[in-house]
């Protein structure tokens, strides 16, 4: 994954530069490959012809490919009498219907989840209203079933499974705030370890686009985290607030997810502070056909100290995330039960460097985060990000340019997982 990031500390300051900048991110992304495949495919076989067909809707898919009207879209050749089979790929899961004879009787199957059902009314319309039936009201808990085999076994799922899902950006939220890595979070530390930081509150906008490519999937993600921290009279403490939106792109399906996220940051020591965070959120997708609210809850470390003449941080996250309802209950989406508990721990290191960028002193930084989800199981449970980055050194008057940095990140996650991100980041 390629993934350009651009930061603001103010939403007032410079605005005209703000949208310049933007700007030119967006006209970077056709620089990077894409080679997107649809996600919903279905083969219909009817009366000695063959046909397939791509969707990039989930709810267009489904409503084609179960009904004789649909099918007569799909295969000219197929009437209500005829012999027929229906093969279909929904993100990964396959299921067949079959119609056996020329008669009503109507199979349907979908081996991964252990499920097959015959349909014997006296029609065929009254059988493919009673398989709607049985997919809206979740018999045999197969919504569930099918919503608990995706994240397992996929690594497309907006909902949870991959760094691209609601669940994944809810922890990075996390973890980036109460941690300050990556230039996240509010904290300006000084060579004595004690705190400094501009009085009043600090609003903050970040734009995240980013390409990646996984299991033969390519995808598009954009992310707007909005952001807000208040120091209290010691500015030590503080109340924390952030809330990301983003937009997934998978071989033209797409899904909108937001979360909202609170904390408060507690010195435990000058230079060592706990982040107690509470998170809520939810995803929505007709393209993917899923629909969930998740909710967190948080507390992480980050412990600096100086030694060998170098800066370093250590971030130390234990968290637990649920699913908890269906906003989209009563409809034929997988119906997500997912409870997990995600340990994020990684250690920065800074020092001085002798590039100057914007005529300003720099610094360089490289970090090792790595993530274990435990629990319900998910398809990518385990990865670790290395980063290196270059940028400049924090100002102190918020009205500068105060950070801009430059770098790069390799991730590395179970069943193979690659991952590359190139972050530029400019902060004020």
């Amino acid at each position: 994954m390629w993934e350009i990031v651009l930061g603001f500390k103010s939403f007032t300051v410079r605005p005209i530069s703000v949208f310049g900048a933007t700007t030119a991110l967006v006209s970077l992304l056709p620089l990077v490959p894409s080679n997107a495949e649809p996600l919903f495919n279905v083969t219909v076989t009817s009366n000695g012809t063959t046909t397939e067909t791509s969707f990039t809707n989930a709810i267009d898919f489904v409503d084609q490919t179960t009904t004789s009207e649909g099918l007569t879209g799909l295969n000219p050749n197929y009437t209500i009498s005829s012999v027929a089979t229906v093969l279909g790929d929904f993100r990964g899961v396959d299921y067949s219907l079959t119609y056996p004879d020329r008669g009503a009787t109507l199979i349907f199957e979908v081996p991964d989840l252990d499920i097959s059902q015959t349909f014997s009314e006296a029609t065929r319309e009254a059988n493919e209203d009673a398989l709607d039936d049985y997919l809206v009201t979740n018999q045999d808990d197969i919504l569930t079933k099918l919503g608990e085999f995706l994240v397992r076994t996929t690594a497309t799922d907006p909902v949870a499974g991959n760094p691209a899902s609601l669940q994944a950006t809810m922890i990075s939220s996390d973890f980036g705030l109460g941690s300050g890595f990556g230039g996240n979070g509010s904290v300006q530390v000084n060579d004595d370890n004690t705190v400094e930081e501009t009085p009043g509150g600090i609003p903050g906008l970040a734009a995240r686009l980013g390409r990646f490519s996984v299991d033969g999937n390519d995808g598009t993600v954009i992310e707007l985290p909005l952001s807000y921290v208040k120091p209290l009279a010691d500015p030590r403490w503080a109340v924390v607030l952030e809330m990301p939106l983003t937009y997934v792109d998978i071989g033209g399906s797409q899904s909108y997810s937001a979360s909202l996220g609170g904390g408060l940051r507690i010195p435990v020591l000058d230079n060592w502070s706990l982040t107690p965070s509470v998170r809520v959120g939810g995803v929505g997708s007709d393209d993917f056909g899923a629909f969930a609210f998740m909710y967190s809850g948080s507390v992480t470390s980050s412990f600096r100290f100086t030694a060998m003449g170098l800066d370093f941080n250590l971030g130390n996250m234990l968290s637990y995330i649920s699913t908890t309802g269906n906003p989209n209950d009563g409809e034929k989406s997988p119906d997500y039960d997912l409870q997990n508990t995600v340990a994020r721990n990684g250690l920065s290191a800074s020092g001085s460097s002798s590039w100057r960028l914007f005529d300003q002193p720099t610094t360089w930084e490289a970090s090792i985060v790595n993530t274990q989800i435990l629990g319900d199981d998910i398809y990518i449970d385990n990865y670790t990000d290395f980063a290196v980055s270059l940028g400049t050194v924090q100002s102190q008057n918020g009205l500068t340019w105060d950070a801009a940095r430059l770098g790069i990140t390799y991730t590395i996650g179970n069943h193979g997982y690659k991952k590359v991100n190139v972050n530029f980041g400019y902060k004020f």
